[in-house]
């Protein structure tokens, strides 16, 4: 049985159209895999943004309870009575805007945080439009294929397909 010109131009448009869904759903895949890595990424850097925050926050009480000892020492150096008037005043101040930029701290690292969240969530959705790309494109890479092999069995049943126009170009 030998292999017509129909056959093999069906194996061919059969070969290309498999090698084309294949590529791209490799690429739609890999696109979600990128993706997908990038939304871990966000997320991890959203906990540690969160976590250094909580960090510093503790480090600038640390320093404001050092600021007030040191403030206290030096009251009580120069004579005056370090659990009363002004050297309670002097102390409440120092914890208490201690105290307001550890919130404010604290408030920053939660909002970056919630940032991060935000893109982790907008790279796993782009990932998973990217796959869904893919799928569409691949759909139509076979409907189309399917509408050409179509079109060429219609134009080969038909007798139209690999003739000659005779002399003058009368068919």
């Amino acid at each position: 049985m030998a292999v017509t010109a129909a056959t093999a131009a069906y194996a061919a448009l059969a070969a290309a159209t498999a090698y084309s869904v294949y590529s791209t759903q490799q690429s739609g895949k890999q696109s979600q895999l990128n993706a997908n890595a990038q939304a871990d990424q966000a997320r991890l850097d959203a906990e540690a943004e969160a976590s250094a925050a909580v960090v510093q926050a503790d480090r600038i009480r640390r320093l404001a309870r050092n600021q007030a000892s040191q403030a206290n020492a030096a009251l009580a150096a120069s004579g005056v009575e370090v659990g009363a008037g002004t050297a309670i005043n002097i102390n409440e101040e120092i914890i208490g805007n201690a105290e307001e930029d550890a919130a404010l701290t604290i408030f920053n690292g939660k909002n970056k945080q919630a940032r991060l969240y935000n893109d982790a969530s907008n790279y796993s959705l782009a990932g998973s439009q990217a796959r869904s790309a893919a799928n569409s494109q691949s759909i139509g890479t076979v409907l189309s294929a399917g509408a050409q092999a179509a079109a060429g069995w219609k134009a080969s049943a038909s007798g139209a397909n690999g003739t000659v126009a005779k002399v003058g170009g009368n068919g």
